[in-house]
């Protein structure tokens, strides 16, 4: 979970990372693993879906027309 900053990181929440202004749409907790939680997030300007891994920076899922899950 990420504590220390001044942005809401809840579903449905706007955040930014870097230049990128996106929207949260799910979070995937890792428990028992002592990994970073993951957040799944979605630009609305072009619908493109990216993976935020605290520490471990910022991926972007390949788009599929049946891949949203928001």
């Amino acid at each position: 979970m990420i504590k220390h900053t001044n942005q809401q990181w809840e579903i449905g929440s706007k955040v930014k990372v870097g230049f990128l202004t996106l929207t949260v749409i799910r979070k995937e907790p890792t428990p028992g693993d002592y990994k970073p939680d993951r957040y799944h997030l979605i630009d609305p300007q072009n619908l493109r879906q990216y993976v935020f891994t605290p520490h471990l920076g910022l991926e972007r899922k390949p788009i599929r027309s049946y891949d949203y899950d928001y």
